[in-house]
């Protein structure tokens, strides 16, 4: 498979995302978005409850959408956040290979990076649906590499990082 795909992070691990033989391969052009919070240098991280995933908040990139909508949108539905006080789309993708245990295929992931700074925390109350999928948690910035499980993420940090916005 890694000569098939040699610069996609693909799931071998084992856990119940990792890379499926035999099963459909779906390509999807995502958002990572990495969220700051309001006053504190604390970022949140999405915590998956049906596999061993720890990353920024994703979402699939709709036709006619801007990676502006799409960050807005799914911030919303996933994390119930409704105030964002700067969204910034950067010039940086990274890709995944894994099976996605809500989809039930094999997931080929392009993550647009997508910066977004919350101007509060007011929130509404996020679907049960969602709630099932992962808790959302705050991390100080200095234990945020070490969190993420997948070498896409760390990618999307480590440029976030180095491009520093706020």
């Amino acid at each position: 498979m890694k000569d098939l795909y040699p610069d996609i992070d693909i799931n071998l691990d084992g856990g119940t995302d990792s890379f499926q033989e035999g099963v459909q391969i779906v390509e999807r052009n995502n958002i990572g978005v990495i969220i700051k919070h309001p006053t504190d240098n604390l970022y949140l991280l999405a915590e998956w409850k049906k596999s061993n995933w720890s990353g920024f908040l994703t979402g699939g990139i709709e036709e006619g959408e801007t990676l502006e909508q799409t960050a807005q949108k799914e911030i919303l539905e996933e994390t119930g956040y409704k105030n964002i006080s700067v969204i910034t789309p950067m010039d940086f993708v990274s890709h995944g290979l894994f099976f996605h245990v809500i989809k039930h295929v094999n997931r080929l992931a392009h993550y647009r990076l997508v910066f977004a700074q919350l101007a509060d925390l007011e929130q509404d109350e996020i679907d049960e649906e969602e709630k099932a999928i992962a808790e959302f948690v705050w991390v100080p910035e200095q234990e945020v590499f070490a969190k993420l499980t997948r070498k896409d993420m760390k990618l999307l940090w480590e440029f976030y990082k180095q491009s520093r916005i706020v």
